[in-house]
């Protein structure tokens, strides 16, 4: 029966996923060219970003801040208009999967670290959107949406990488963190209502998205129970000038046919 209807929920929510434009610098080429593998599947896991234009263009951007395909293939983030951006991938939602892909933190700034994060079973973020209290378009995928941190810097914001944002949040020792400018393998597990984050192979978060859960700090913002079981994926752009984090080899395995 859950099977029947994550099926019904995907359909539903891909038919009524409007596709903006494309936020995209229009000026960079993939070095991957003619040999992309967009769209490929091996082991079960489908390439949906791999620097390509032709994966590119089923994303799109919603927001602040800015997200461009480099000449290098990487996505990377980057400050823009005011406000937080997503990344999203607009050519489908999904229910349980597993989703792979590297991530480099390229703060700017000697010294400096850069906040992302990876966004999962959000609604498309065209607001308003019915049981989501935001106007913006980008926060439905924060408020309406569970956001795995990326954030290795030692100061500031206490939710460190591979937090569930507010609701299962790692300290620095506990999220593994690496030297700037190294990339790092992430996996984000979710079957049901189960998460598990792992970093360069090693389990650092798991968290159960309970029912009733409150979003510690956060009055006004929806609990656990406004967090779907169905939704897209997306790379967060955070907008300051140290924000800067390059993504690559996104892959997905739908999970959702699994018993």
């Amino acid at each position: 029966m859950r099977k029947l209807l994550v099926l019904f929920a995907l359909g539903a929510l891909a038919a009524g996923a409007a596709i903006p434009a494309m936020a995209d610098s229009g000026k960079h080429r993939s070095k991957h060219g003619h040999h992309s593998s967009c769209g490929k599947v091996r082991g079960g896991y489908e390439t949906i970003l791999d620097g390509s234009r032709r994966c590119f263009e089923r994303w799109r951007y919603a927001g602040g801040a800015s997200m461009t395909l480099q000449r290098d293939g990487t996505v990377r983030s980057g400050p823009g208009e005011p406000g937080l951006g997503v990344l999203w991938y607009a050519a489908r939602p999904y229910g349980d999967f597993s989703l792979k892909l590297q991530f480099r933190d390229d703060a700017p700034e000697e010294g400096a670290r850069a906040n992302s994060g990876i966004q999962v079973r959000f609604p498309a973020p065209h607001a308003p959107v019915p049981g989501c209290p935001t106007d913006d378009d980008a926060w439905v995928a924060v408020v309406c949406g569970h956001e795995i941190q990326i954030n290795d810097n030692p100061e500031g914001d206490p939710r460190k990488t591979g937090s569930i944002y507010g609701f299962a949040d790692l300290n620095s020792e506990q999220s593994r963190p690496t030297p700037k400018g190294v990339w790092n393998d992430i996996e984000i597990r979710v079957v049901g209502q189960d998460y598990t984050v792992i970093r360069n192979g090693v389990v650092i978060n798991e968290f159960e998205n309970a029912p009733g859960l409150p979003f510690p700090g956060r009055p006004d913002d929806p609990g656990s129970d406004s967090r779907d079981l169905v939704g897209y994926i997306g790379l967060q752009a955070h907008g300051a000038p140290n924000d800067v984090v390059s993504f690559r080899n996104v892959r997905i395995k739908d999970l959702s046919d699994h018993d």
